[in-house]
């Protein structure tokens, strides 16, 4: 069993909180009068790449010293995976199916446009989002985690190689043959790139190479920030995609990343324990906040009278707060008994051998 790295946990809460505070801009912006937050909130939006590079480095994690080339463990992988992203994704694509059946247009777009089957499975659609609007980064997800399992094929000495072939190709492909269809742009997407190379930097730190955590953060703040300053949106069509988002926003989170899990790691910082409460919860507040929001917003801009700063300022807080309390009951109520239900029925499924390896971290060899 592996022991939690908390500081992931804080970075989650890190990632889902700024991805609410771009959507937060984005909606205030659009329906309340005055704005606070700005356009500058959009870079939020970044705390998905953040989510990538995590995902890579967790996946990395888990699987130190367990079994390869058995068809058991492969298949419990997937299993995991797949019982881990979908059932809270199927509860908040079913109450957005609702949004717009009730309240025909409530999301901006129409019900006989949505691609339901697509998006209830996160195949990939071609120019359009799923109903549940963060869903497209789920498929990303999926694809990692389909291809990360194939490698478990293989002995372990192979994966950074396979890792290293993988990102060639799928940045080879994505800069030579323009124009691909949807599961083709997926599978070609410069965001791959963040999950391999997140992968990497588990790599590293579980290799117990993690000498230079604070130069690499010290890299990555610098490199934040001057990525914010040349990119600072106007509007959402400004934030950055493909390459252009790898490299303002996927580059420094995997110094991130590597930096803050190797100062857990060698004791030298401790998450605090509410962002890692948060972390737990970041899953929900991913899925649950805009559909939050986008309630919340419309009612408050026909419910409260306009009274300047202050009343944004109030918005602001009273919709970060429910944000925060509807993931906790999400959490709470929803994913941990439907964790624990798939984990027991997977237990019966699936026999896996015990670990060949320690799955502990190496120690530090520079």
């Amino acid at each position: 069993m592996h022991s939690a790295i908390t500081s992931l946990q804080a970075l989650r809460a890190l990632a889902a909180l700024l991805v609410l505070a771009g959507h937060m801009a984005q909606l205030e912006g659009r329906f309340l009068p005055g704005p606070v937050l700005g356009n500058a909130w959009l870079l939020g939006f970044g705390g998905v790449d953040l989510f990538f590079v995590i995902s890579g480095f967790v996946m990395v994690y888990i699987t130190q010293g367990a079994p390869r080339g058995q068809a058991s463990v492969i298949s419990r992988f997937i299993y995991a995976r797949a019982t881990r992203v979908y059932p809270a994704y199927w509860l908040y694509t079913v109450l957005a199916l609702a949004a717009y059946m009730i309240i025909p247009g409530s999301l901006n777009r129409e019900l006989a446009d949505l691609e339901i089957w697509r998006s209830f499975t996160l195949w990939p659609i071609e120019g359009d989002l799923p109903v549940l609007h963060v869903g497209w980064t789920l498929s990303h997800e999926l694809y990692f985690y389909l291809v990360f399992a194939a490698m478990l094929a293989l002995p372990a000495r192979c994966l950074p190689w396979l890792l290293a072939a993988w990102g060639a190709l799928a940045a080879l492909a994505g800069s030579l043959i323009p124009g691909f269809p949807a599961i083709g742009a997926l599978v070609t997407s410069p965001l791959t790139l963040e999950f391999i190379l997140g992968a990497f930097a588990g790599l590293l730190v579980c290799s117990g190479r993690r000498k230079f955590a604070i130069p690499v953060l010290a890299a990555a703040a610098i490199w934040l920030s001057v990525a914010a300053l040349i990119l600072w949106p106007q509007s959402e069509a400004d934030f950055p995609g493909g390459w252009a988002r790898l490299a303002a926003f996927g580059i420094p989170s995997v110094l991130i990343v590597y930096g803050i899990v190797c100062l857990e790691v060698d004791g030298r910082i401790t998450a605090p324990q509410w962002l890692v409460n948060l972390g737990d919860w970041s899953y929900a507040l991913y899925l649950s906040h805009l559909l939050v929001l986008s309630a919340a917003v419309r009612i408050w801009s026909r419910l409260v009278p306009d009274i300047g700063i202050a009343g944004n300022i109030a918005f602001i807080t009273l919709a970060t707060a429910t944000c925060i309390v509807i993931a906790w009951a999400s959490y709470r109520f929803f994913e941990i008994p439907a964790l624990n239900g798939t984990r027991a029925i997977g237990d019966r499924l699936f026999a896996v051998p015990p670990r060949t390896g320690s799955p502990g971290m190496a120690s530090r060899i520079w």
